[in-house]
């Protein structure tokens, strides 16, 4: 012990620490130690839990339009530990809000704004203002749906101020445009200028806080005295550790922090904000056209012009609640408003039938994207990456394309279809059906193909050389024309690789002898009978479908004759439209969802 005291007497001569000590835990608590006096602690202590999680992601993320999402997704599923980091960065952020909002509403009721203490409370508004702008710029830098689309909607807000709208706007953005420059400028206010603007208001905030010492109860007794160890120090430790505890729950419950897909700036996203930006979102639907400014600018400024002339409104020495309740009206007024707006904005977007679907198709793609990107994201970025997933970026082109005359997996309308549905084409049950019925309003029916293809097990009128086929033996057809999709590595039904070798043989020999007066079978079939029918071999198949998507002229799939400018409902040629990526891609989501696909 004598050698410890040494060390510690040797110590304090060189650094002066026993009287730093003192002074932070010989602190007088007037009235005595409460658990309300612990904001303050909580608040730097989730501060400090932001501070390591921030500069632990920095050293893995890349703050680019390209490399951004990718990062964050390394982060969150690759790195050791990211994930959990991650996560506590996250719901350390919005503990910060909650905590922030909870002191500055009991530094109000207690009067703490009072004479001398009105810096100290404009500090705290500053620091409130900081926090709000961490959690904004923090949206935007994972560089996915959720935070480009909600960042855009609070730049183009900014925007709307008059005079200095624009500037702002452009200032934000770094031009007129999303894209890196916005990310980097996002980027260093993030970890640069607000940390630093934040750690200077905090050192002032400690040192006026230091200087008045807490505002007692006003039920408090005044000539009570606590010193700061070991009392309060516990009560604050305490509330530390169950805030982290708590955050540290959300994380690990979660698995981390949310990760939508990749921004996409051509995309349609239902846009929110996080819960603590939803009121000011729900707001703005109640003004439109001219009066837009009165939600994004009037309203939010006169709040804040409230809360920093609140000390000098209330200038007498009460700290009564109940004498100030005119005072204090307007801050309830806002908290009210806050919790009705965004309960009634949660409300709006659970009753929104067209939200939840939009909603669900953008988690699904957030989930798709997750999943592709384990397996590397291309030099090109993320948006590369889905625009070669069929799953992805399949239904978008279907949509884009097809869909106004085919119906496909719940895309396309029946009222507006004019060409054949595709669920199942290429399947034995849709082939039997097409040989049964090719008039059917599924198939041919409303094109101008309805007629040329006889019903191959019905006579047609008046032709006795006709010979209608047996149903075993279109069955068997039908298994060798599936058979003919079949193709290693691409979705096909279960067991299609499975078919009877000899029932699919038969049924290549009854494709010869019965359907080559019409159609074509490794481009031989009978004379002057294939204008219009289409090429048997490799019938459904990849290879197929995306030279019928290419060009239904090519001779690959149909004849020249069969899609001429003056035929009426041909298929048009999409090499013209398309690259020949999302051609492939197309056709691979065509042929995985007339499957039955995911």
């Amino acid at each position: 012990m004598s050698r410890l005291a040494e060390l510690n007497g040797w110590l304090d001569e060189r650094v002066g620490h026993k009287k730093l000590l003192s002074a932070l835990l010989d602190e007088p608590i007037q009235g005595g130690a409460r658990f309300a006096y612990v904001f303050g602690s909580t608040l730097l202590g989730a501060f400090l839990v932001q501070v390591v999680t921030g500069v632990a992601l920095m050293s893995a993320y890349a703050p680019s339009d390209k490399t951004a999402w990718a990062s964050v997704h390394y982060i969150s599923t690759q790195l050791s530990g990211g994930w959990l980091v991650r996560g506590l960065h996250h719901y350390g952020a919005q503990a910060m809000v909650v905590l922030l909002g909870a002191h500055m509403t009991q530094v109000a009721f207690f009067g703490a704004y009072k004479k001398p203490r009105e810096v100290t409370w404009w500090v705290g508004l500053g620091l409130l203002a900081l926090t709000l702008g961490f959690a904004l710029t923090g949206y935007l830098l994972p560089w996915d749906q959720k935070g480009y689309w909600a960042t855009r909607v609070a730049t183009n807000i900014a925007g709307t101020i008059p005079v200095v709208g624009g500037f702002q706007q452009r200032a934000l953005q770094g031009g007129s445009e999303y894209g890196s420059l916005t990310l980097t400028r996002f980027y260093t206010l993030h970890v640069f200028v607000l940390p630093a603007a934040l750690a200077g208001l905090v050192a002032v905030h400690l040192a006026l806080f230091r200087r008045h010492g807490v505002t007692p109860s006003v039920k408090a007794d005044t000539k009570r005295f606590d010193r700061f160890f070991p009392r309060q120090m516990f009560l604050d430790t305490a509330a530390v550790l169950a805030v982290l505890g708590f955050v540290l729950y959300l994380a690990v419950r979660d698995h981390g922090a949310p990760l939508d897909a990749p921004a996409d700036p051509s995309s349609d996203y239902p846009a929110r904000p996080e819960w603590y930006f939803l009121a000011l979102f729900q707001l703005l639907k109640y003004f439109h056209g001219p009066l837009e400014l009165v939600g994004t600018v009037v309203i939010p400024t006169l709040a804040g012009l409230y809360l920093f002339a609140l000390p000098l409104i209330d200038r007498g020495a009460d700290r009564a609640v109940r004498p100030r309740l005119k005072v204090l009206a307007p801050l309830v007024g806002i908290g009210l408003g806050a919790v009705l707006l965004t309960t009634l904005a949660f409300r709006s977007d659970a009753a929104d039938a067209g939200f939840q679907k939009e909603r669900a198709l953008a988690d699904v793609r957030a989930k798709r994207a997750v999943e592709l990107a384990k397996a590397g994201v291309p030099p090109e970025g993320p948006l590369a990456m889905m625009a070669r997933d069929p799953v992805l970026h399949g239904p978008v082109l279907f949509e884009k394309h097809c869909a106004g005359c085919h119906v496909l997996a719940g895309l396309g309308t029946e009222k507006d279809r004019t060409a054949p549905v595709l669920d199942g084409w290429g399947t034995e049950a849709w082939i039997m059906q097409m040989m049964h019925d090719p008039d059917g309003d599924a198939r041919f029916g409303r094109t101008a193909y309805k007629g040329e293809m006889p019903s191959m097990d019905v006579a047609p009128p008046g032709d006795a050389d006709f010979k209608p086929m047996s149903k075993g033996d279109m069955q068997a057809a039908a298994a060798f024309l599936a058979s003919q999709g079949d193709e290693r590595g691409e979705p096909v039904p279960d067991g299609a690789w499975r078919r009877d070798p000899a029932v699919v043989k038969k049924g290549e020999e009854i494709v010869k002898a019965r359907c080559t007066a019409c159609h074509l079978y490794k481009g031989e079939g009978d004379d002057g009978g294939q204008e219009l029918a289409p090429e048997l071999s490799g019938y459904g198949s990849l290879a197929w479908t995306a030279s019928q998507i290419r060009d239904p002229s090519s001779k690959a799939t149909y004849r020249p004759k069969s899609v001429a400018e003056d035929r009426k409902g041909h298929m048009p040629k999409f090499e013209r439209d398309m690259t020949a990526q999302d051609i492939e891609v197309l056709a691979r989501w065509v042929r995985m969802k007339a499957h039955g696909g995911p």
